[in-house]
């Protein structure tokens, strides 16, 4: 059996689709390329390491995550 896929487009099924999405929409690489620049452009105002960055970030998360509950999904 043999599945194949429409990429006649780019000739990458994933190019195509992120092309077909809004622009400033961020998806999939992109959005990790943002987050890794976010963390970046953090860690110099602050004058940290990256790594410093980070454990505080997830330091700051965790504590939010605690204050509303520590539950998975939000209660709408």
């Amino acid at each position: 059996m043999r599945l194949s896929m429409n990429t006649a487009l780019s000739g990458s099924g994933r190019v195509d689709d992120i092309k077909s999405h809004p622009k400033g929409e961020v998806r999939g690489l992109t959005k990790l390329v943002k987050i890794t620049e976010d963390v970046c452009r953090y860690a110099a105002e602050q004058g940290i390491s990256e790594n410093e960055a980070l454990d505080k970030g997830l330091q700051q998360k965790s504590a939010e995550f605690v204050e509303k509950g520590a539950e998975v999904y939000a209660k709408m």
